[in-house]
């Protein structure tokens, strides 16, 4: 998949602090985010800035913005799989343009 080619958004510092303070989150916290959607798309741009791993449980920090507004979001996993089930979708359920793995 070509990826979008935005310049990306950055966190204030109580956003970052707030993701890094999480219990059981999973990453190292970027301040600096990318779009992970298809390039071209509709709709605004999806980064993923955090998980909370909880064993069988799972929440994602999804930040979902454009030129006038940002949100926070925590959208399930796509439950696409690659035609030959080595892979799956790593965006959220509802997503512009192609699954990750394209």
């Amino acid at each position: 998949m070509n990826q979008c080619r935005t310049e990306g958004i950055e966190l204030t510092p109580e956003e970052v602090q707030r993701l890094k303070e999480l219990p059981d989150a999973a990453h190292e916290v970027e301040a600096h985010l990318l779009c992970e959607l298809e390039d071209g798309h509709a709709g605004p741009h999806w980064a993923l800035a955090q998980t909370e791993d909880r064993g069988e449980e799972t929440k994602q920090w999804w930040l979902r913005w454009d030129d006038e507004a940002r949100e926070w979001q925590h959208d399930p996993d796509c439950p696409a799989e690659d035609p030959s089930g080595a892979d799956w979708c790593l965006l959220p359920t509802g997503h512009q343009g192609a699954h990750s793995w394209a």
